[in-house]
């Protein structure tokens, strides 16, 4: 059974978005209603209520946020983390200065809920690396413009 953990994240949580290691689900809502979930990389959290994500402009996920900025990120992580948190996204920057096919969506936390259970624990959560040294770079340099103001 969920718990709502209150409207801010815990600090743990804004550290986890700022190693730069994790990829969470982040659902949204397509205009037809039904949920639409993606994974992704590129995140950092300038504080305790935000979020930011560089998405593709053209990417369903960011269509879904122009039309209704209702999402919930899905956080599953080691040390038994398994978290959702609801709030409204906004496109606050299109194009990014490091590429133009993508977008900086500003997220606003709303609510955190924990999902852990007592019959599983997180151990790793969602892993991935990257495909070459090109993505690398790609990926420096959308999380350096992620922290600027």
């Amino acid at each position: 059974m969920s718990k709502i953990l209150g409207s801010s994240m815990p600090q743990q949580i804004v550290e986890l978005f700022n190693k730069e290691l994790i990829t969470v689900l982040v659902s949204t809502v397509t205009e037809e209603g039904f949920p639409h979930a993606m994974p992704v990389h590129l995140m950092a959290a300038p504080d305790d209520k935000t979020i930011r994500m560089a998405l593709m402009k053209k990417h369903q996920t960011t269509v879904n946020i122009k039309n209704n900025g209702k999402a919930l990120i899905s956080v599953l992580e080691g040390s038994d983390i398994a978290i959702g948190i609801k709030g409204t996204a906004r496109v606050v920057r299109e194009p990014m200065e490091g590429n133009d096919v993508m977008c900086m969506v500003e997220f606003k936390v709303e609510e955190i809920k924990s999902d852990t259970t007592p019959t599983v624990i997180v151990t790793d959560g969602i892993r991935s690396k990257h495909r070459t040294e090109k993505t690398e770079i790609f990926f420096r340099s959308m999380f350096d413009e992620l922290y600027k103001d």
